[in-house]
This record gives structure tokens, C-alpha cells and sequence, in this order.
């Protein structure tokens, strides 16, 4: 595998039983000061591919690699360039963050603990109550504080913002940002049924569903290309068996079609736009809107599942807790 990838996956593949796969064949590749954000629906394989690629669990089939070596048998200096917030950090209730950071800073040679106090204090953290008493939005940002204040060149975020209202999800945004800017080199994989999130920070982005990997593409690019396109005929109704080009769906009211389209290029609406009496416009569709049109196309699912095999997350005391 190649070293300068900052994290990569070839074949990835994990069952907890015969017929139930829970990751099946998963190839990815991030370049290094990425922030990529991974989506699917309930069940799609998100928090056990995450748990792979951390050495957390072993692989039936393929490999994976993080910064150039597999953490499941990496050492603990590797191992600390690599910060992990699972989807369900349990914090000990009885220590407050300053205990938990004097602890966590045995595991790093540069651990700096009045540097963990400065951002605790900038980030509206009590360093001195237990974290048993905290909110679990405090919570939730103490569990990302140890996980990057000793620098990370790789950050893994499993649903950073499960459970958190929509204030706490701001602020939880705006400490991640604030690490992009402070480093821009961190590569960053960030699991999330908060779509809309990832519009703010991510540049690129996975779909997975039933296990694989089914798309990565360019954030921006992937809403320059999915728009919402309408389309008014002269007449009563549209031509029969008219079809947008590069369409996921569409409908038609009266003279007026509707459609969701992928486009290869804005030339097909003008080449449409030639014909007597058609008008066309077309619409920017957000993230979250985007990723609903695809998961719903069965054509598309299905052709991108192909040959999956069923996905059980429940099965051996490993459960899949996305939300989308």
C-alpha cells in the first residue's frame, strides 16, 4: 500500500456470520489533510469500518492501513499519531478532565497539560468537576479534546455529534474547524448522519450501503453535477418517453417535467434549450438532498450493491447505531 495515502482500505471485508457481512470488499483511499466525510443509511457498515481501520477489530478478508501500517499490529508510538472518537465514548464518570488528561498524557511523549487546560477553558470546559456531571455535549467535546490535543495526523470520528442538540452540534462544528485551521495537514475521517454538516468542512465524500463502499466523490463536484433540473414544453404535456439527460427521476405535470439528474456537462441543458418552444432551469440540490436522491434510485442502489452479500450489524454483539 502506499505510504502517502493517509489512510487506505483494499478489500476490507468483516462477517459475524456465514451470511451476514457487515463490511463486504471496501476499497478507500484519503490523501493526506483530507477531510472526508462517510455516510449511509442504518446499518450500512459505517461504525465497523471505522472500528477496522483502527485495529479495534480484525479483518476477515483484505487490509488496511493508517499513515503506512496496519494498526492492528502497530505499535503505540504509531498508534499515537492517530486520534479516535467512537460513536459511544464512555468517559469515567469519576475523574474530571484534568485526571483524564494527566492519564491520557502517558500514552504521548509531547502530552503539554496546560495546553489541554488553555483550549478546555477556550472551549467552555470545567477541567475540575467530574465528567459524570457534565452535560453530554460537554461531554462529547471533552472526548474530542483528548483526542486532539496531542496533534493527530489522523483524526477518526465516529457520529461526532450523536445525540447533541443543535446548539452543542454548532459548537462541536466550530472546534473541528477550528483544527482545520490550526492543522491543515490532519487528515480527517468523519463518520455522520448529520449530511448537512459535512458541507461545511468536508472536501470529500463516501456513500456506503449494505456493507460497500458504493460512491466517493469531490464534494464539490458531486454538487456541481446532481441538480434539479425543470423543464417547460410547448403544448399540453411533455413528448412522450422524453427523458432527461443523466436522470435519476423524474415526473411530469401538466407541460411541466421535473426531473433530478446527474450531468456530465451543463452542454446537454443547452443542447435541450435548442429545441423550439423548451425552456430549462436548473437548480443546486444541498448535500443532504443529494444523498436522499441516490439512495432512493433503486437502479442505482441496486447496481451499485451488486453481489453484496447481507448485512446484519446486530449479530455478535457489534451493533450498527447510524441513523440515516
Amino acid at each position: 500500500m502506499n505510504t502517502l495515502t493517509a489512510i487506505e482500505a483494499r478489500n476490507l471485508t468483516k462477517a459475524f456470520a456465514k451470511d451476514r457481512v457487515a463490511v463486504s470488499s471496501l476499497d478507500l483511499k484519503i490523501s493526506p489533510g483530507t477531510v472526508f466525510g462517510l455516510v449511509g443509511r442504518n446499518g450500512a457498515g459505517k461504525s465497523t469500518a471505522l472500528r477496522l481501520l483502527m485495529g479495534l477489530l480484525k479483518p476477515d478478508q483484505g487490509a488496511s492501513m493508517i499513515l503506512g501500517k496496519c494498526l492492528w499490529s502497530a505499535d503505540r508510538t504509531h498508534r499515537a499519531r492517530v486520534g479516535y472518537v467512537p460513536q459511544h465514548q464512555q468517559l469515567p464518570g469519576r475523574m474530571s478532565l484534568d485526571d483524564l488528561g494527566r492519564y491520557v498524557g502517558t500514552f504521548y511523549e509531547d502530552w503539554d497539560h496546560s495546553k489541554l487546560k488553555v483550549l478546555s477553558k477556550r472551549w467552555g470546559l470545567n477541567t475540575e468537576i467530574p465528567v459524570g456531571r457534565m452535560s453530554g455535549g460537554e461531554q462529547r467535546k471533552s472526548a474530542l479534546l483528548l483526542a486532539i490535543h496531542s496533534m493527530p495526523q489522523v483524526l477518526i470520528l465516529d457520529e461526532p455529534a450523536a445525540g447533541l442538540d443543535s446548539v452543542a452540534r454548532r459548537e462541536l462544528l466550530d472546534l473541528l474547524i477550528d483544527l482545520i485551521q490550526l492543522r491543515p495537514e490532519t487528515t480527517m475521517l468523519i463518520s455522520t448522519h448529520h449530511i448537512g454538516d459535512l458541507a461545511r468542512i468536508a472536501q470529500e465524500v463516501g456513500m456506503m450501503d449494505r456493507g460497500r463502499l458504493t460512491r466517493t466523490a469531490q464534494l464539490d463536484e458531486l454538487q456541481e453535477r446532481v441538480k434539479k433540473v425543470q423543464v417547460v414544453f410547448p403544448g399540453e404535456a411533455p413528448p412522450r418517453n422524453f427523458k432527461v439527460p443523466g436522470m435519476i427521476r423524474q415526473e411530469s405535470i401538466g407541460p411541466v417535467m421535473t426531473a433530478i439528474c446527474e450531468l456530465e456537462s451543463e452542454h446537454l441543458l443547452q443542447e435541450m434549450e435548442k429545441q423550439p418552444g423548451i425552456r430549462v432551469q436548473s437548480f443546486p440540490l444541498s448535500l443532504e438532498e443529494i444523498f436522499l436522491e441516490l439512495f432512493e434510485n433503486k437502479d442505482w442502489q441496486s447496481h451499485a450493491t451488486e453481489e453484496a452479500m447481507p448485512v446484519d450489524e446486530n449479530f455478535g454483539g457489534y451493533y450498527e447505531t447510524d441513523h440515516v
